[in-house]
């Protein structure tokens, strides 16, 4: 019991305050603003045959334990929502999203010195988001001048994006 323990899945959510009261301060490159605060959200979790959940972290509000039994909350939409409703009643944007996702399949067994990789008897997977918060416009902005501003900035970061990776979006 206390070895699964050790092995359960984790979910956590974590943020960090930036700007002058917590004496660090973000300037987001893409929008030139300044960032409130750091949030990262992630869980992991265990399968069987990479198909089947076996033990993960937690993810749904109000939960009551740290971790559940075949149960996949290690799923990008909840942990995507459980993000932007967090921005939400901070009254802030998400910017600079960032998605890490690792999976692995193979479970090595040690035998006589040699190891043996066993692929997709017991899998792990983890996925990460990460953002910086800012906070929305002050209300007696238009809101026309507001959706040109995100869609521009919508645009750029698109650009930004398809420049980043290696074959520049051609195929």
């Amino acid at each position: 019991m206390a070895c699964s323990a050790l092995l359960t899945g984790c979910f956590s959510f974590e943020t960090t305050p930036l700007g002058a009261s917590a004496g660090r301060s973000l300037t987001l490159q893409s929008t030139h603003e300044k960032a409130t605060e750091h949030v990262v959200v992630s869980n992991f979790g265990w399968y069987l045959f990479n198909r089947w959940p076996i033990v993960c972290g937690n993810a749904r509000e109000g939960r009551r334990s740290a971790w559940v039994l075949f149960r996949d909350d290690v799923d990008e939409n909840l942990l995507q929502r459980r993000l932007m409703k967090y921005a939400a009643e901070h009254n802030c944007n998400a910017t600079d999203v960032n998605l890490f996702n690792n999976a692995e399949v193979l479970m090595s067994i040690g035998v006589g010195g040699v190891s043996l990789p066993i692929p997709y008897l017991i899998s792990y997977r983890e996925l990460q988001y990460s953002c910086s918060l800012v906070a929305k416009n002050s209300p007696n902005e238009s809101t026309r001048e507001s959706s040109s501003r995100d869609r521009k900035n919508l645009n750029e970061e698109m650009r930004n994006l398809l420049n980043s990776i290696p074959d520049g979006g051609e195929e």
